[in-house]
């Protein structure tokens, strides 16, 4: 399971409609899901934490229907899109990560951004504030504002104690992309696809995500990762869910990687005509 060497690769998420009947079988149950996800993975990003505040109790019940996934969570909007908590949202985020820490299955917290969040002096300020509050445990932030991608500025965020998330996504003007380089403690990446006619003008919230790496932009990618990051552990995620093309780069990165996996042929099947003919 776990890919060679130093990388680690897995999913934004699990739960998706979608994935029934292409990566899932249909018979499985929603308590199942996860279980079967951990066949193929030992790493997992969970996003519903961005919709609702997570509870103990939702989180304590991931960690025990698993054995060895380890798990980074994405923060509530309230802390990046909002940013207008309360003392008591944020104790109750915290208190939420414990079974993952205590359970030794904690990567981080991930802070994704929207584009409309810049750095500035409230952007700068904010962020300060930010880091404070989650002092003591590992916190990555992914912006989408091209206005970070400055050396000056991963220097500060290094200082307030943040990684940086390195994204792969469409070269689209004003969005951050890259920078593939260790800003932090954590080697943190995201990848989400290469849609760039739909990443503004989809027509739903996921189109953007509609998008399935070819074998050579895989090939590629696992070069960035090593020329990057060399021998230091990384931590990779694939957010472009779409009927589960996560899942399919997924696993055929762990293959470029030298990591032998099987590829469900429900799941190959489902993506021959844009990839395999």
């Amino acid at each position: 399971m776990r890919t060679s060497g130093n990388i680690r690769v897995g999913c934004s998420g699990f739960s998706y409609r979608d994935w029934r009947g292409v990566f899932y079988p249909t018979h499985l149950s929603a308590d199942e899901l996860l279980p079967y996800y951990e066949r193929f993975f030992d790493l997992l990003e969970l996003n519903f934490s961005f919709y609702k505040l997570p509870d103990i109790g939702q989180i304590s019940s991931l960690v025990e229907r698993t054995t060895k996934v380890r798990f980074s969570i994405k923060a509530t909007s309230i802390f990046t899109h909002h940013r207008n908590y309360s003392r008591g949202e944020l104790e109750a985020f915290k208190t939420s990560l414990r079974p993952l820490i205590e359970g030794r299955r904690f990567v981080c917290v991930l802070f994704q951004f929207p584009q409309s969040f810049r750095w500035d002096s409230g952007g700068r300020e904010y962020l300060r504030k930010l880091s404070e509050d989650f002092y003591g445990i590992e916190r990555v932030i992914e912006p989408r504002s091209r206005t970070f991608m400055r050396d000056e500025v991963f220097i500060e965020l290094e200082m307030m104690g943040f990684s940086i998330a390195n994204v792969d996504a469409p070269k689209l003007k004003g969005l951050f992309v890259g920078p593939w380089k260790k800003v932090g403690a954590l080697n943190y990446v995201r990848l989400h696809g290469r849609n760039a006619d739909k990443w503004y003008e989809g027509e739903t919230s996921f189109s953007r995500y509609d998008y399935l790496y070819s074998e050579e932009e895989i090939e590629e990618i696992s070069r960035k990762l090593k020329r990057a990051f060399g021998e230091e552990e990384v931590y990779v995620f694939f957010n472009n869910h779409y009927r589960a093309k996560a899942v399919l780069n997924a696993l055929m990165l762990k293959n470029a990687l030298g990591d032998r996996v099987s590829i469900p042929s429900s799941l190959a099947g489902s993506q021959a005509p844009s990839l395999w003919e």
